[in-house]
Parts: structure tokens; sequence; C-alpha cells
């Protein structure tokens, strides 16, 4: 496999895994392509000399091995770590307000993000629904809206003059809720997300109990550069 092709697939695997959740389900099909089975935690294992195993916690986290051959004092062993996560917003319990004849959503800050580099690009959301099923149990379901449906949009320069001088200062609780849609007067913020996760999901809004949103930039990974040599 050339250089190319292995920024093409660390590209696609970036675009769809917009939450922790899709970055744990596809490092699991990958997995399985090279014949990697799943343990239960609540069981005993049987590990056999060679196996190759995972295990998922909370869908979010994920940890694979190799069953080694040969004794540990001979050949060691190697550990590797990486995030399933990064900084960025995360959608509140109840996020919707309405002001100034718009939809907002509430977010809040998860790790260190830049924020400014939200503002004036085509966001959307993706991450997890937890549900009440017809039997009483509860359930979860990935929900990843793809199309742009948020927006953090930033002022016009006479608005705010010193921007180019002192940087973007957002303030988090009354400039970084994002613009979903033009309000309506009978419209229930109460209500609002729950019936955009049932048409994302197709789980009943009122089935819906809670939610693990993520916002990210619907921008694909590209090459870019004269020569396409940058990613």
């Amino acid at each position: 496999m050339t250089a190319a092709q292995q920024v093409t697939d660390l590209l696609d695997f970036i675009d769809n895994s917009p939450s922790p959740f899709h970055a744990v389900k596809q490092i699991v099909e990958q997995l399985h392509l090279f014949g990697f089975k799943l343990l239960d935690e609540t069981q005993t294992w049987d590990l056999r000399e060679g196996g190759r195993y995972y295990v998922i916690r909370d869908d979010s986290s994920i940890v694979f091995f190799v069953s080694g051959v040969n004794s540990l004092d001979k050949t060691g062993y190697k550990i590797l770590g990486a995030h399933t996560d990064s900084p960025g917003l995360r959608i509140k319990p109840n996020p919707v307000n309405k002001e100034s004849g718009l939809l907002r959503l509430g977010v809040e800050v998860y790790g260190g993000p830049i924020l400014a580099t939200f503002t004036d690009r085509d966001l959307s959301l993706a991450g997890r629904i937890s549900y009440k099923t017809p039997e009483g149990s509860i359930a979860s379901r990935l929900v990843h809206f793809q199309e742009p449906l948020l927006r953090l949009p930033n002022l016009a320069i006479h608005m705010n003059r010193m921007v180019n001088d002192e940087g973007l200062k957002l303030h988090k609780q009354n400039e970084l809720p994002l613009i979903i849609s033009m309000a309506l007067d009978e419209q229930l913020p109460e209500t609002y997300l729950h019936g955009l996760l049932e048409k994302a999901s197709g789980i009943k809004a009122e089935q819906i109990l809670s939610w693990e949103l993520n916002v990210y930039d619907t921008q694909k990974g590209v090459f870019w550069g004269d020569q396409q040599q940058f990613y």
C-alpha cells in the first residue's frame, strides 16, 4: 500500500468517525477483517496462543490485543494508546432555546477546543441516543445527521472592530449556542430536538430518553497543495 493510499484510508476513517461511538464502530469493522473476536468482560476468558481479541466498554472505548506465542520474559510486549474522542462541543441535556426568531442549541465545551475555529462552518451532529424499547428495556442507537445542520456565525467587522487585533472572544453561555432553525410561533423548544432525532434514528420521539451528541464539521478531509502533498 502506498503512502497516499494510507492517508486516504486515514481520512476516510476520520470522516466516518464524528463521535467516539462511531470511531469504535469503525475500529471494530477493521478488526473483524483481521480475525479479532469480541470478549465479554462479565465472562471467564479462554485465550489461546496467537489469538486476536477485543473488548468494548460503553461503546466509546476499545482495547484489542494479540495473545503471544512465546514467553514474555523473552519477547516483552508493546502497548499503544490513542483517543477515540477529541476536544469540541457537545449538546446539553435540555439545549433548545427560542430567541430573536431563532432556535438555538445550547452546547457545553468538552476538553480544550479552540472555539473560534467553530465559526462559519457547516456543522452537524453525531453520537448516540438512549431509548426505551416497547418491551420496557433501555437500548442505544448511533445517530449521524451528516448534512449541515448548525452554524455559529461570525459578526461583521463593524460589530466587532477589535477582532483582528484581539482575536475572537466568545461568551460560552450567550454566544456559543448554535443556530439550527427559524423559530415558528407554535414550535415547542422542549420537543424540537426529539423530533429531529426521530427522523435521524427511526426511534419514536416519545421513546427517546437521552442523547450524547457531538458537534462536528461536515467538511471532508482532503489532499491539498500544488502537488497535493498536504492533507
